[in-house]
């Protein structure tokens, strides 16, 4: 299904950071194109990688 990416959230890790072995993450609001808007959490690598930002279209299987 196709999906518009509205906004990126970084998350907020503290002032602990990142814990170790662990990925950044970022929370994404994503809308269908029927209008269903709903947050995932994604990579920042991922989102980095593939050149995602606000108002670019993400492909997911399933959500």
């Amino acid at each position: 299904m196709k999906y518009e990416i509205i906004e990126i959230f970084e998350e907020d890790y503290g002032c602990e950071g990142i814990p170790e072995g662990e990925e950044l993450m970022c929370t994404v609001l994503i809308r269908a194109e029927d209008g269903f808007e709903k947050h995932i959490r994604l990579a920042d690598s991922f989102l980095t990688e593939n050149q995602l930002k606000k108002g670019s279209t993400l492909l997911l299987e399933e959500v």
